[in-house]
């Protein structure tokens, strides 16, 4: 798999280690789990795109991307170019901003590698997660702080939470060990070469999260609305902010799980019952 010293990366690795050999592909954040062989490499080089290769794999679960930066599509590109490279089954982690009518190159680019899938010849399954999460690795840490933890400290500590805009946007958010379990029950089968939208079975606007975040920690969760404009500037100093999805913030990712729970039999918990991993 890629990514795999991402947050998403690594709690993939941990479900996948009962069941499979776990080739875990990361590049500048360490990796370290045990049941798990970590394959430090920079996917955009020839010489560790060789050297992936020679290992043999018989599938790529594909989780590395890189989300802003002016070269984040030509690092997607490359990544995407390796995978399919190797010619064997592909499941891509894309995302639901597929669906956004608001442009972003973040989006662009995970069309890209969607539409390389589906125009290749290789067997391959895309799974859109929305807002995924899942409790903190005490033994492992990833580049950047998961936004869901950040949140619940906001709530826990701050006397008012800031909020983008009107806080009515909605997202399905999805734990991390059920998206891991559809995609490890898709291997187990030939890819069937289409795409799933992947989400809690609760859609919410980011004002119910925080209420439902605050009413698990026995806090108020007092919000703050702000303008767009306001954080856009801030993602000019601010490395944790990206300009381009600040603006499209408004854009609904809601997720209809049931073509893939019906084809894996995996039950996508509601965030009412998922929150506890996060506090």
């Amino acid at each position: 798999m890629t990514g795999g010293s991402s947050f998403v990366g690594a709690h993939f690795c941990l479900r996948a280690r009962a069941t499979h050999d776990v080739l875990a592909v990361h590049h500048t954040t360490p990796l370290a789990l045990n049941g798990v062989t970590p394959v430090k490499a920079d996917l955009r080089t020839r010489r560790d795109q060789r050297r992936i290769a020679e290992l043999g794999v018989d599938a790529v679960v594909h989780l590395a991307t890189k989300v802003k930066g002016e070269g984040a599509p030509k690092v997607n590109r490359s990544l995407m170019d390796a995978v399919v490279g190797l010619q064997v089954p592909v499941v891509y982690a894309s995302s639901t901003v597929v669906h956004w009518n608001t442009p972003t190159p973040y989006g662009d680019s995970r069309r890209e590698d969607e539409a390389r899938l589906e125009q290749g010849d290789v067997p391959w399954a895309v799974v859109r997660p929305s807002a995924p999460y899942a409790r903190a690795l005490s033994h492992h840490n990833p580049g950047h702080k998961e936004s869901f933890h950040t949140l619940v400290s906001l709530v826990r500590s701050a006397p008012l939470v800031p909020v983008i805009g009107d806080g009515k946007y909605r997202r399905q958010p999805v734990h991390i060990d059920d998206f891991s379990d559809a995609i490890l029950a898709l291997l187990q089968n030939p890819l069937p070469n289409r795409a799933f939208d992947v989400g809690g079975s609760q859609a919410l606007s980011f004002d119910e999260i925080i209420d439902t975040i605050a009413s698990a920690v026995h806090r108020r969760g007092r919000k703050l609305h702000l303008p767009k404009a306001l954080f856009v500037q801030l993602a000019r100093v601010h490395g944790n902010f990206d300009a381009d999805l600040i603006r499209a913030v408004d854009e609904d990712e809601v997720a209809d799980s049931s073509d893939l729970s019906e084809l894996t039999g995996v039950r996508f918990r509601p965030f009412s019952e998922g929150v506890r991993c996060l506090i």
